[in-house]
């Protein structure tokens, strides 16, 4: 059986097309795979869908009794506290337990976390004047 209609010429030119996108494909992923080794990446990783990790250390002592520190002065200095409200805030920073602190909240990766304790563990000794 002979089919009509269809030129070897057009054919030909369909294969060579095909052929043309395998060899683009083929120079792409070359063209991928030198530039992955040229920044260190593997090109295996390359074909990995792209992950972001965040660092997981956590906080120690001195970190964080700086940050509780510097939480209470702001409060301290920003907001219209009562002197009781200010000298309780006071009295909780001067017999602050950093290692018990750490026990009751922690343990922190960010300053939002420390943040949040310190709120959790303060907000009852925050009175404002106009409050009263």
């Amino acid at each position: 059986m002979e089919i009509s209609g269809v030129s070897s010429k057009a054919y030909t030119s369909a294969a060579a097309a095909v052929e043309e996108d395998d060899e683009l494909k083929e120079t792409q992923e070359e063209n991928a795979a030198e530039e992955a080794k040229e920044y260190g990446v593997a090109s295996k990783e390359m074909q990995e869908k792209d992950v972001t990790q965040f660092s997981s250390s956590e906080y120690d002592e001195d970190d964080v009794e700086d940050k509780a520190r510097n939480y209470i002065q702001n409060i301290m200095f920003t907001t219209n506290l009562t002197d009781k409200s200010s000298a309780a805030l006071q009295n909780y920073l001067n017999t602050f337990d950093v290692a018990k602190f750490i026990k009751n909240y922690g343990p922190f990766t960010s300053s939002a976390e420390i943040s949040a304790a310190m709120y959790a563990a303060t907000a009852g000794l925050i009175k404002q004047q106009q409050d009263e």
